[in-house]
């Protein structure tokens, strides 16, 4: 018998990434968008899509020379430039350079394809691809795709120019993104019902009302042959472009902690009490009443890394930073000297409509300017006050350790307990309002302050609840402020 020909598979080598040069966009992605693909960006009215669209040729021409295709179905190419002329781009020279063409089929300037009544589409691909062949292109943004239909009825014939449009972009290497509407409050991928299966990935972006400002958010609904992350990130839209927030990766084995390597507090006694300072890397969260001095330890912390030649960073969630400043100089340390020499920089936001993920990339981005081995969060408390859950500050507390842990950067979080102050005689711990957040989880070690009254006077008190590997003392101890800062005193003596 003859023995039957073997079936060889065909030879596949996988959905090629690249760097679409979005910041935070290629994160999400895992690495990047798939090459020679097509990907709908799809969100209601006023979410970004046409920002994101412009960027994406422009990051392909600044970050890597490749010539970019824009096709509007909507505006005008003037109108446009106009539009992207307050971003930091230099995106109008390489249109006169010739390395950025738009094909313009805005209802204002084309009749090109509406011809003696019928409907004719095909020379929109046409257009379309003599202008990739003409300038060499690499990346093809069209917006609006669903502007078609407001011009034409047959529904059936878009869709075979979208497949064919879709179809002959791939064949010649370039890789596309274009956008289409969906209504308000809609769970469509788009307005039409059928853009998202042209497509090879679907990007939804979408803007949610808050108290005092818009915030916006972004998800991937689906990305062929690609890993991609699938949760809800935030982004915003500054005069540089589009900024996307994602999580930050849970990766403790990469923790750059060393407990041979203490940082001082610059309060002698207490740093013998915390066996030499601080361990490197460490997190510690000083919790405690107003007015029991978490302020003035963390500048305490903040200027002995001044004097050990660190630079700082200050999350002023709380205190403006003006009144930091002049807390700090009444203490004799010159904070504002410090901010102009570049060795202390601070962090602020509002509380209201807060975005968590904003503000972590904030403090990560303003401890590697810097590059900070000491922060000071102040405080933890302002994150539950606004409107973020108990979950939520977790959440955010957790990637903010993690990251701060890959750098061996030390944090100061204060946290204001209010259930501390009145601590009996037969309890002088009382209770800790963060077990609710299981904050010592997250943390490596706790610094109880609170008051206490003994015959007509009130005491401050300091305890040290845990450090994690280390031996620290277990007393409580009677402390001070003083000019100068915290002085910490004897053991208390029941």
């Amino acid at each position: 018998m003859t023995e039957k020909k073997k079936q060889q598979a065909p030879d596949r080598t996988g959905v090629e990434k690249f760097l679409s040069g979005i910041p935070g966009l290629d994160r999400v992605m895992e690495g990047g968008l798939p090459r020679c693909r097509t990907v709908l960006v799809s969100g209601e009215t006023g979410c970004g899509k046409t920002i994101l669209l412009h960027e994406f040729l422009y990051r392909g021409l600044h970050d890597h020379g490749e010539p970019g295709v824009f096709v509007t179905f909507e505006e005008h190419p003037d109108e446009m430039l106009a539009n992207v002329a307050n971003f930091k781009w230099d995106y109008e020279q390489y249109y006169r350079d010739g390395k950025l063409l738009f094909a313009d089929f805005s209802p204002s300037h084309d009749r090109e394809i509406e011809t003696a009544g019928s409907y004719e589409l095909d020379p929109v691909v046409a257009r379309i691809l003599s202008a990739v062949q003409k300038i060499g292109a690499k990346r093809v943004a069209i917006d609006n795709i669903g502007m078609l239909f407001s011009r034409f009825e047959d529904i059936g014939e878009i869709r075979r120019i979208l497949f064919l449009l879709s179809d002959r972009l791939k064949e010649a290497g370039i890789s596309t993104l274009f956008t289409a509407e969906i209504e308000e409050g809609s769970s469509q991928l788009s307005r039409h019902g059928f853009m998202e299966f042209v497509a090879d990935g679907v990007i939804v972006l979408r803007t949610h009302v808050g108290q005092n400002q818009m915030s916006r958010s972004l998800q991937v609904r689906k990305m062929r042959g690609i890993d991609y992350r699938t949760g809800t990130v935030e982004y915003d839209i500054s005069d540089k472009g589009m900024r996307i927030f994602p999580k930050i990766p849970v990766d403790l084995s990469v923790a750059s902690t060393d407990f041979h390597v203490r940082r001082s507090f610059g309060v002698p006694a207490l740093d013998e009490a915390l066996g030499g300072g601080i361990p490197q890397g460490h997190m510690l969260l000083v919790t405690g009443n107003t007015g029991t001095g978490k302020t003035t330890l963390g500048m305490q912390f903040l200027q002995q890394g001044i004097g050990d030649g660190e630079n700082v960073v200050w999350v002023a969630m709380e205190e403006p930073v003006p009144q930091v400043l002049k807390t700090a100089a009444a203490h004799g340390w010159d904070f504002e000297t410090l901010v102009r020499q570049g060795r202390l920089s601070f962090v602020t936001c509002s509380l209201l409509d807060l975005s968590p993920d904003r503000l972590l990339y904030q403090i990560v981005d303003t401890v590697e300017a810097v590059g900070a081995n000491r922060v000071v969060f102040d405080s933890v408390s302002s994150l539950e006050s606004s409107i973020m859950s108990k979950e939520r500050v977790r959440e955010f507390l957790i990637q903010l350790t993690v990251y701060l842990k890959t750098r061996g950067t030390n944090c100061i979080m204060n946290y204001l307990s209010a259930e501390s102050f009145q601590a009996s005689s037969g309890n002088l711990l009382s209770s800790m309002a963060t077990n609710e957040m299981r904050l010592s989880s997250i943390v490596d070690g706790i610094i109880m302050l609170r008051y206490v009254e003994r015959e007509q006077t009130v005491m401050k008190l300091l305890n040290i609840l845990k450090l994690r590997g280390s031996v620290h003392a277990k007393d409580i101890f009677r402390y001070e402020i003083d000019t100068g800062g915290i002085r910490l005193g004897e053991r208390f003596n029941f």
